[in-house]
């Protein structure tokens, strides 16, 4: 057996909580390519003559689980008000499907190459998150369905290596359905990331609720 991936970053919590690090960026530690089956986002490319710009690799997703939770702080850019700092996590199965139970984490790691000349020369490029995920509705009455901001991936080697992901700590959060995960460059959509969530049977409930 392979030692779980650890990894540290920041943990966005809307409503369920997303995974990011300080400027919305998350960052994995690990870099190392993970065998197995990887989403490849749109690059937005059409042929060999595609305008030149970033490409996406996802290389590892699935279920995560926080050897050691982060500080929860607020965030008004997404869909909860808030999200969780420096998590540490460690991936425990690939998998794109997610068990409606609370104190589950899921998300990838990806990487973003071949950047534009006068991009990589920079310490960061301006990109943006999307989350669409099922209707919501929070303890306030109002609903929602997911957000879109923008934030820096930093630049290391031309490259950016980053993070992104949810973690289910409230009863409203535990939705059923599809939650997509997209970044954006421009106006071209580089990945595209989907978990379906479904609630298990209570006998598995119960027993991944006692997973600590």
């Amino acid at each position: 057996m392979t030692r779980p991936t650890v990894l540290a970053c920041l943990l966005a919590l809307t409503a369920c909580r997303p995974v990011a690090d300080g400027d919305g960026v998350a960052t994995g530690k690990d870099r190392a390519e993970v065998a197995g089956p990887a989403s490849t986002g749109d690059s937005g490319a059409r042929g060999e003559a595609a305008v030149e710009g970033p490409k996406a690799h996802v290389f590892q997703f699935g279920l995560y689980k926080a050897s050691r939770k982060g500080q929860v702080k607020k965030s008004p850019g997404t869909n909860t008000g808030k999200i969780i700092r420096k998590p540490k996590l460690e991936h425990l199965s690939m998998t794109d499907r997610v068990p409606l139970v609370k104190e589950t984490y899921f998300g990838y790691q990806y990487r973003l190459f071949k950047l534009p000349h006068a991009v990589a020369s920079q310490p960061f490029v301006q990109l943006r998150k999307v989350l669409i995920h099922p209707k919501m509705t929070l303890p306030d009455g109002s609903t929602t369905t997911g957000w879109d901001r923008p934030f820096k991936g930093r630049i290391e080697v031309q490259q950016v290596m980053g993070f992104d992901g949810y973690a289910f700590n409230e009863d409203y959060e535990l939705v059923e359905g599809d939650w997509i995960f997209q970044i954006w460059y421009e106006d071209r959509k580089l990945i595209e990331q989907k978990f379906t969530a479904y609630r298990p049977d209570p006998g598995r409930t119960a027993r991944l609720g006692n997973e600590e």
